[in-house]
């Protein structure tokens, strides 16, 4: 009996997405919030049933680092669930480590990655067991770091976390440490500014009115374990280079009154802002839609569910598809 592969191959895929819009199906946006130079369209609904996946903060553990740029992530709950790209963890007196890739993890299932990288250059001594909250790494890494994916060297991101550090005014070393010793407060302060809204399920970040991150989790109960690193680790350092960088925030539309003679007429042009920035917030997300998915990697599968890296004309990332429909996303914008 003859099989054509490819003819198989090709029947499977034909409902795979083939633009963010498909991604995006079901999500439907709030009105953003703006901290200075960052801002944040919060993202609700989902394709995906609720609970089909363990929260990730009270799930994943790091059990071990076998050795430098390699760890042993275990899913302790009774769901599978999915690491997030580009998870860390910051731990004192060990070399502080991160993920460049993302991952399914079964119920009870625990994993070797040899492809992860050390996040701080010159501290020695392994991560201990750690079930403490873990962190993102910063937009500006990224791409950079899911480029590496697949290569064994644990300080491969050493350079690219000196540059980074150089762009927040920080020593020019590989110490991804430096920016939670220097700013703690400031990120804490860009998360009081950019708090989850209730059964929020996702975001779309933008850095002076430019969009830099698209972050999708299965339900709101994942995305309460995802917006704190997201927000203080990952995207928060934008609006720091930038201030540090001397450029303005982007200030968008405001409250265009002159002499009112009432509380009718600021009420008046209130509606009228409050509608042209959702009238703004809505092209933008038009604008999202349309962009075709120009390259798509199946990485792995459990299941129904099938890991992906993609990118999206300036945008890279790893999603989770369940049934052909985006359970997780996480895209960055190339710098």
């Amino acid at each position: 009996m003859k099989l054509n592969v490819w003819k198989s191959f090709k029947k499977k895929n034909t409902e795979m997405p083939s633009s963010l819009g498909n991604l995006l199906n079901k999500r439907e946006c709030g009105s953003a919030v703006r901290w200075g130079h960052l801002e944040m369209i919060p993202l609700f609904g989902s394709s995906t049933a609720a609970g089909s996946f363990a929260a990730p903060e009270g799930a994943i553990r790091l059990t071990k680092v076998t050795h430098y740029g390699q760890m042993i992530l275990e899913n302790q709950a009774k769901l599978p669930t999915i690491v997030p790209l580009h998870l860390g963890y910051f731990q004192n007196a060990a070399q502080n480590h991160a993920m460049c890739v993302s991952a399914l993890l079964d119920a009870g299932e625990s994993r070797e990655f040899k492809d992860a990288c050390c996040i701080q250059a010159a501290q020695g001594g392994y991560i201990q067991e750690a079930d403490e909250r873990f962190i993102i790494l910063p937009q500006p890494l990224r791409n950079k770091a899911l480029a590496l994916r697949g290569e064994e060297n644990y300080s491969k991101l050493w350079g690219d976390i000196s540059s980074f550090n150089k762009s927040l005014g920080l020593k020019n070393r590989g110490h991804l440490d430096e920016l939670k010793r220097a700013y703690q407060p400031e990120l804490l302060r860009t998360l009081y500014h950019l708090e989850a809204s209730p059964e929020q399920t996702g975001a779309v970040f933008l850095c002076n009115n430019t969009v830099v991150g698209i972050e999708l989790a299965p339900d709101a109960n994942f995305w309460n374990d995802l917006h704190r690193p997201l927000v203080m680790y990952c995207y928060a350092p934008l609006r720091l280079i930038n201030e540090l960088a001397g450029i303005k925030a982007w200030t968008g539309e405001t409250l265009a009154i002159e002499k009112p003679t009432g509380i009718n007429d600021i009420e008046s042009a209130w509606i009228e802002l409050v509608a042209r920035r959702q009238e703004r917030i809505n092209g933008l997300m038009n604008q999202l839609k349309a962009l075709p998915i120009k390259n798509m990697k199946i990485d792995q599968e459990l299941g129904q569910n099938q890991l992906l890296t993609i990118d999206i004309d300036n945008f890279v990332g790893q999603i989770v598809l369940q049934d052909n429909q985006a359970a997780y996303v996480s895209l960055s914008r190339i710098v």
